[in-house]
């Protein structure tokens, strides 16, 4: 039988078969580009939506506004109506985002212990609690309940519900040490409340360790006001000192830091007043008759003995603080929350009562509602919990398992509780212990209200639905559930919004205003909340004070102290321990990642045998731990530091890779797997359960430790991009390691006086290894290595017969960097994450230097000649955006190339991954994806719609914010102009709470950037000597009297 087919039609058909069968079994998967099938009739796709909201990271109540891009929260930024922030937002702030996405959530409510723990619906897990609330209502006080610090609408609430289901106590859970300054001020003015510090009024800044640029009050309105006063404008600025054992990015930011033992600041803030007691012409003689008597032990030679404060060291400060009312002194923070702290504060409220600057620079009348209640109050309830007393204790949204120390005996009276439900937005140590679980919203996803002072009523909306898959409830919508299914009365509000609502309507009565009550509410929402000034109130001395038990002065004790400090990243609350980006950006100080490390003097390290990066044992009575050694003169020879807030697990991804494995073998990235980690070590298990006397504040400072090597090198990860790769390299005279941490003469960052000269660094150790810019090319002006730009695109348009254009005309996008307002305080890094879809690394890949970060706070340590004092300075790094830059003529497939608008693109689609543009960039602001990073379920929900996700092989770097910049001059070409100056903040620019960073176009000759660039004596670029032009100019940092600390 003859075959009628070819073999070559076998084949086309054989393939063709192939090939319907391969596309049949694998369909491409469906993908919803806008996943709304009824949209708002406001929501237009692809166009941002703001909500106006609070953030709850913190009892400051900072107002926000939050961007989102179809239905999802992707940036957090700052309210400008709100005068509490004034617009701006910090770490913390910002971060709130990875807590709404966070891969650690609960899901949905669970019941039962360990094994037996099961899932249950709402319905259930209500009925469950109401039974019990119904069956305690017999039981007066039988509850307990712990939350954060509140203002506003819930406490209220919260006290009513307990009350109608028979009584309990609601304990607000806060370990940040603020009731000693309440308490201080009780004793000396009869007034219990937080006063308004008015910083940016002030001349002279002395400050008792007070973290108030990082975590202590509100930092970012402290923040605000301390550049407005320590600003350079027209040959002036004012002067800070700082008095602590610890210098913190706070004591980094003065003019004059001076190293004192821990508890010694009380004597010198009572000597400094015993001083300007003399000169205070605005007091009665009685009062400075009772005044001298009550300070009289606190002579300068007696603190002179004690302090190792020279007596001519103390009369200067005090010639420096008398300023007829426009002085401020200030103390606070973990660093002097010892059992000597409202002591302290006492020490300082009488220091600014004599200098005159109550009423001035302390302004009473505000009452910041701030912190929690007293450890007194809890310390009462464990062992209430202990007895039986309560039958039902509900824990919402904070952590004391893992926070309080383990001798706290807090998780062992937990156990002894018959039921325990945890309301925790996150699975965490505490809700572990808990009988049933059930998540409530976070607050980006709730209704809410706060008062964080008078005169502040803000709003707090929900920005979104709730995160798809995560099933929560709000917890003012669950109380008000409960209560309704208990019979309560009160409490008929269908949800927390309209009881929010009804609130507001009593607000709106007591004022006159001129809207109708809907429109006050709509303006409310749409502004973040209403806003007034607050009254300020007068005090008088209270006599009581003349008998309060002052402490004498203080001898010197043997040992080391440890001080267990927050910072801008974590604090002894523990909210940030296990969010990526806090974790990934260096500390601005340590510049450490992903871990803890106690800081030691050099003299105390050479003295234990210990050397920078040694893995040491430091214990105490209650525990010990094995962390890093970081040796730096920035503390105190008889106190150690450890940061507060580590130690917690963090679900994140395993990035390993071949590499340092073996030089034979290639590079090769292996798969991953999402694991929690532990990172750090949690210091409170270091620390006793004290408090103190006075105040009931804990105590987190002056707990005696030892320290010993353990003959190994700790894996200590720096970011500190001066000593990295110089670990073997220390100073010839520094037996502890420290090492050289210093520009080396390159002049990154540059300082002058307020006369306007140099001021007197050490001599750099080494000038700049690169070679002047030097081409034997032909060309016009001997400068730049291509023909000017203009005359390339004349010759391009005349060749295709159009219109000549100008180049960069009519936008040439510059930025301006002030050193002398930037603290360092690396929010502007935040920023950048949050924005440009930035990956977090990891400890590993760090370390081997694979960052992506954008944008890199800097920290150099220099030494004054003069002085000879450890000078600090911070300079944000990020692309340069040059003219004339090195990348460009480097890319063999132009995937770099220099905008119309003066910008240097990058085209991910054409990179190769040749990393020649990065060889060649003399700033090293360039990131190479070694693999496709990842982003743990849910945050990549969190991702920005509107930049590009890199993958695997594709530099990037900053891009000015390019889609911001295209969103705004495509609305300005829609409305037939340009853009005006403003109308475009990059992220950094928008976060910045020290308003360090101004961004324009430089050709509008009404640009706030032109303006200074025309004014300025203070400007220079970095390595002007290689001629790339950068577009960022950077500000002097300017140093009083040629001194800095």
């Amino acid at each position: 039988m003859k075959n009628n087919i070819s073999r070559r039609n076998f084949l086309k058909v054989s393939a063709l078969g192939g090939a319907s069968m391969v596309i049949a079994g694998c369909p491409d998967p469906i993908e919803k580009l806008i996943p709304l099938q009824q949209p708002p009739y406001n929501y237009v796709s692809g166009v941002s939506t703001h909500f106006a909201t609070t953030c709850r990271e913190c009892s400051a109540a900072c107002g926000l506004v939050v961007r989102t891009r179809e239905g999802r929260a992707i940036k957090a930024e700052g309210n400008p109506r709100n005068p509490v922030n004034e617009g701006r937002i910090c770490l913390q702030g910002q971060s709130a985002l990875q807590g709404l996405y966070s891969p650690s959530r609960a899901v949905a409510p669970v019941a039962g212990k360990g094994e037996g723990r099961r899932g249950i619906s709402w319905k259930e897990g209500k009925k469950q609690l109401a039974d019990k609330l119904q069956e305690l209502k017999g039981q007066a006080g039988g509850i307990l309940y712990l939350g954060p610090p509140r203002s506003g609408t819930f406490p209220q609430m919260l006290n009513d519900w307990l009350e109608g289901m028979g009584g309990g106590r609601a304990i607000e859970f806060d370990l940040t040490p603020l009731n000693s300054l309440k308490t201080a001020n009780r004793i000396v003015f009869g007034q219990d409340e937080i006063p308004h510090f008015a910083i940016d009024k002030a001349e002279v800044l002395i400050n008792f360790g007070a973290d108030f640029l990082e975590s202590w009050l509100n930092p970012i309105q402290l923040t605000k006001a301390y550049t407005r006063m320590h600003n350079y404008q027209d040959g002036k600025k004012g002067r800070y000192i700082h008095i602590a054992p610890h210098m913190s990015l706070t004591g980094t930011n003065a003019d004059e830091w001076i190293s004192c033992p821990r508890g010694y600041e009380t004597m010198i803030a009572l000597a400094l007043s015993r001083i300007l007691l003399k000169r205070a012409g605005h007091l009665s003689s009685d009062e400075k008759q009772r005044l001298q008597k009550l300070l009289s032990a606190y002579s300068e030679e007696k603190i002179e003995q004690r302090s190792r404060l020279a007596a001519g060291t103390l009369v200067r400060l005090a010639d420096e603080f008398e300023q007829n009312g426009r002085s401020l002194a200030m103390a606070g923070g973990n660093c002097n929350a010892g059992t000597d702290a409202t002591r302290l504060q006492i020490a300082v409220s009488i220091l600014n009562y004599v200098a005159g600057n109550i009423g001035n620079t302390v302004v009473f009348g505000a009452e910041y509602r701030l912190g929690g209640n007293r450890m007194a109050d809890l310390e009462s309830a464990v062992t209430k919990m202990k007895t039986g007393r309560y039958q039902l204790v509900i824990i919402e949204n904070v952590n004391p398992v893992f926070t309080l120390p383990e001798n706290s005996g807090f998780k062992e009276a937990l156990q002894a509780v018959p039921y325990v439900v945890s309301l925790s937005t996150e699975n965490d140590e505490t809700s572990e212990l808990a009988d049933m679980h059930l998540p409530t919203s976070h607050f980006l996803e709730s209704w809410g209200d706060a008062r964080p002072r008078n005169g502040v009523y803000a709003l707090q909306q929900p920005v979104m639905a709730r995160v798809p898959g995560i099933d929560t409830m709000d917890v003012g919508g669950l109380l008000l559930e409960l209560a309704r299914l208990a019979g309560l009365d009160g409490f008929e509000a269908p949800n927390f919004r309209d009881y929010i609502k009804a609130s507001w309507k009593t607000l709106y009565q007591r004022r006159e205003i001129s809207l109708s009550f809907a429109q006050f509410w709509t303006q409310s929402l749409q502004k973040g909340g209403h806003y007034e000034n607050f009254k300020p109130s007068s005090v008088a001395l209270n006599p009581k004070v003349y008998g309060v038990a002052l402490p004498a002065p203080l001898e010197k004790t043997g040992g080391l102290r440890l001080l267990a400090v927050n910072s801008n990243l974590h604090n002894a609350n523990a909210r940030g321990g296990n969010r990526s980006w806090l974790l990934e950006i260096p500390h601005p100080v340590t510049q450490v990642v992903w871990d803890s490390w106690v800081e030691l003097h050099p003299d105390t390290a050479v003295k234990l045998g210990i050397r920078h990066g040694d893995l040491v044992e430091i214990s105490s009575p209650y525990g010990k731990a094995e962390v890093a050694a970081w040796v730096f003169y920035g503390i105190d020879k008889e106190c150690v530091a450890m940061p507060a807030g580590m130690g917690r697990k963090v679900p994140f991804p395993n990035y390993k890779s071949s590499h340092g494995k073996s030089k034979l073998l290639p590079v090769i990235e292996f798969g991953l797997s999402v694991e929690a980690q532990t990172v750090g070590v949690n210091v409170m298990n270091l620390l006793p359960w004290r408090k103190d006397d006075l105040s009931g504040d804990f105590v987190f400072a002056g707990e005696l430790v030892s320290i010993k090597p353990t003959g190994k090198q700790a894996y200590l990860v720096t970011m500190d991009g001066q000593y990295r790769k110089d670990i073997a390299a220390p100073d010839a005279d520094d037996k502890s390691g420290f090492g050289d941490r210093s520009q080396k003469g390159r002049g990154f960052v540059q300082v002058m006086d307020a006369g306007g000269s140099e001021t007197q660094h050490a001599e750099p150790a080494q000038k700049h290894h690169g070679l002047e810019r030097f081409y034997t090319v032909n060309r016009k002006d001997k400068k730049s290595f291509y023909d000017p730009v203009a005359e390339n695109v004349r010759k391009a348009v005349k060749q295709a017969g159009r219109e000549t254009p100008v180049y960069h005309d009519p936008y040439k996008w510059e930025m301006i960097i002030d050193l002398d307002r930037c603290t360092g305080c690396s929010a502007c890094v935040a920023a950048c994450y949050a924005e440009n879809n930035i990956p977090p690394v990891g400890k590993d890949r760090s370390n081997v230097g694979r960052e992506m970060s954008w944008l890199r706070m800097e920290r150099y340590f220099e030494k004054n000649r003069q002085t000879g004092q450890l000078e600090t300075y911070y300079s944000p790094q990020m692309c340069q955006q040059c003219d004339n830059a090195g990348c460009e003529p480097v890319c063999p497939v132009f995937a770099t190339y220099q905008t119309p608008d003066g910008l240097n693109g990058m085209v991910y689609n054409r990179c190769v991954g040749s990393r020649y543009c990065s060889n060649n960039c003399v700033y090293k602001q360039r990131r190479f994806n070694w693999r496709s990073y990842q982003f743990p379920s849910p945050l990549h929900l969190q991702l920005n719609p509107a930049v590009s996700v890199r993958s695997k092989g594709v530099m990037e770097k900053c891009t000015f914010c390019h889609h911001r910049i295209r969103e705004m001059k495509d609305l300005a070409k829609d409305r037939g102009r340009d853009v005006k100056d403003g109308e475009i903040q990059t992220a950094c620019q928008q976060a910045c709470p020290a308003d360090a960073i101004s961004f324009g176009n430089i050709l509008d000759k009404n640009s706030n950037i032109r303006q200074i660039k025309e004014k300025s004596r203070r400007q220079y670029t970095q390595l002007p000597e290689l001629n790339f032009q950068p577009a960022i100019t950077y500000l002097k940092k300017v140093n009083l009297k040629n001194q800095k600390a």
